[in-house]
């Protein structure tokens, strides 16, 4: 029963807060594992799917992480992280990730090769831009970026426009024209914004 509750609240709720299904997989709920700690993937990386290491006051994601190349879900909010290292491409099965409540400032180029990303929370970091490969995530539903300083999206993102279901860009300070700019580049996206203003 607590590793369905687990389940429940620690992987599907993120995910169900935006009106999205988990990502496929293959376990069953009560023998879902989640790793909370870098001794226990260091065993056995290949078996690792879900790892949560939320509120560990890292200032990196460690080098193991990159080891687990069968990972699905990697929750990493409410740290202290700086830099998503090239690595993260390493991840080709990764639906999920958290990385909110950290201090990024932008996301490498590699991320585009995890085209099977669902669900991109980053929401209270410090992206300024938003890097061109994001249009290489074809699978992408959700993208988080609330409380960032991204005005602009590039063009490239027009390629997942179908199937990016929600984008949230609240608490981002923006023209109208701005806002305007983004709505014709995903139309068929469900996009929040704060109100925009009429500056330059």
């Amino acid at each position: 029963m607590l590793k369905q509750l687990i389940y429940i609240f620690v992987i599907l709720l993120p995910l169900l807060c935006f009106g999205q299904n988990m990502p496929d997989s293959d376990i069953d709920a009560p023998d879902v594992k989640i790793y909370t700690s870098i001794d226990e993937i260091k065993a056995n990386p290949d078996s690792v799917l879900y790892i949560d290491f939320s509120k560990q006051k890292l200032c990196s994601i460690p080098n193991e992480v990159f080891e687990c190349k069968n990972l699905v879900y990697l929750d990493l909010k409410r740290n202290k992280i700086e830099e998503i290292p090239s690595r993260i491409g390493e991840l080709q099965k990764l639906r999920v990730l958290n990385l909110s409540k950290n201090k990024i400032v932008k996301l490498p180029a590699e991320i585009g090769l995890c085209t099977q990303l669902r669900s991109l929370i980053l929401n209270q970091n410090a992206i300024s831009e938003i890097c061109p490969e994001i249009g290489q995530l074809v699978n992408l539903a959700v993208l988080d970026l609330w409380g960032n300083e991204v005005d602009r999206l590039p063009t490239e993102i027009t390629r997942i426009s179908e199937n990016l279901k929600f984008l949230d860009m609240r608490v981002i300070y923006m023209t109208h024209d701005a806002q305007e700019a983004i709505e014709l580049l995903l139309p068929e996206t469900t996009i929040y914004f704060s109100n925009g203003c009429n500056c330059k």
